[in-house]
């Protein structure tokens, strides 16, 4: 097997437990226990983390070690707060240019959005919910904001993929999409006043969704 191959397939591995919630957050990623259990060398493992500590799914500290990212319920709370207001004066300035080829589109995302969700998709709803955001906020002309938004909406899918509890309570009904579509329907009506509150309250209602202490992680050997 080429090394290159070989640092992905672990790439894989570890993000996928991650993603999947078998590995905690602020689980210490250990290297040569790594490196038994998937029976390779420490390189692609180094590797492998390096290219998910760029994706937010791991922190690297000095002179500690790999650690499964692990946000403060205030850190979280802070970057939903700012991507509130940012994607609010973006939506904004887009609103205006916008066409109904645009709306039709965004529309047909909602509906791929809506299944992923009913599935119990993590991943794939994570996709068509960043799509649903980007598709609107990139029409705002402004580079600089869209740079901004695009690692918040990253940073806080990461989030809602390790913490949000409807993908783990069978109980819990879904909300995002309508939600997606009462706010998609303010801006074709131009009413900010009304988005303005609308998308707060989206926002918060996704920071209430996230639980951090319900889920059976499990230990690396248990897993690879």
């Amino acid at each position: 097997m080429k090394k290159v191959s070989m640092e992905e397939n672990v790439y894989n591995h570890i993000k996928t437990a991650i993603l999947a919630r078998k590995l905690a957050p602020g689980k210490q990623l250990v290297e040569h226990y790594l490196s038994n259990s998937l029976g390779v060398s420490r390189t692609p493992i180094r590797n492998a983390i390096k290219r998910l500590s760029l994706e937010g799914l791991v922190d690297i500290i000095p002179n500690r070690g790999a650690f499964v990212t692990n946000p403060t319920k205030e850190e979280m709370i802070q970057a939903y707060e700012l991507r509130s207001r940012l994607e609010y004066i973006a939506v904004c300035q887009a609103m205006n240019v916008l066409t109904e080829s645009d709306y039709r589109t965004i529309k047909g995302n909602l509906v791929n959005e809506k299944e992923a969700l009913y599935n119990r998709n993590p991943e794939e709803y994570v996709r068509f919910n960043k799509e649903f955001h980007i598709s609107i906020t990139q029409k705002c002309g402004n580079k600089f904001l869209n740079e901004f938004i695009l690692r918040l909406i990253t940073q806080t899918n990461i989030y809602l993929i390790l913490f949000d509890d409807f993908f783990s309570n069978p109980k819990q009904e879904p909300y995002s999409p309508d939600e997606h579509s009462h706010i998609l329907s303010l801006i074709e009506d131009k009413d900010t006043e009304k988005l303005e509150i609308v998308l707060e309250n989206h926002f918060k209602r996704a920071i209430t969704s996230l639980e951090t202490h319900y889920y059976r992680y499990k230990e690396i050997d248990e897993i690879f």
